[in-house]
């Protein structure tokens, strides 16, 4: 076997047992993105496929006109690290959206949004 081989060999075997590292993914949101719900939610459901940090995930949630509304701050369920919930304070029927930035355990970060509608 040649050194260039030998060395193309070890180094194929070396990074084969590297973690791979991943982004905390959205799995499921409640209410669910693109939703319409009859009851008005009183938190946001966030489910990861992995484990977050909740002191460095925010979650901001908007009205119709682009107004940023109150809500608590993200808080992991105990006993699943995977699931954020935030909880809110909406006052009325209407559009919503849900802009999401997520760091997972491991410290890669992503983001994202939806839209769901509460129903008059």
């Amino acid at each position: 076997m040649s050194y260039a081989r030998l060395l193309a060999a070890f180094l194929l075997l070396a990074l084969s047992n590297v973690p791979a590292s991943a982004h905390a993914v959205l799995r499921k949101a409640v209410p669910a993105a693109g939703s319409t719900v009859q009851i008005i939610p009183k938190a946001i459901a966030l489910q990861f496929s992995e484990a977050v940090e909740p002191g460095l995930c925010r979650v901001v949630v908007r009205d119709a006109t682009g107004a940023a509304l109150e809500t608590g701050a993200p808080q992991t369920v105990p006993g699943d690290a995977k699931r954020l919930v935030v909880p809110l304070k909406l006052a009325k029927p209407g559009a919503y959206s849900v802009e999401w930035h997520a760091v997972s355990v491991d410290t890669h970060a992503s983001d994202g949004h939806f839209r769901f509608t509460v129903a008059p």
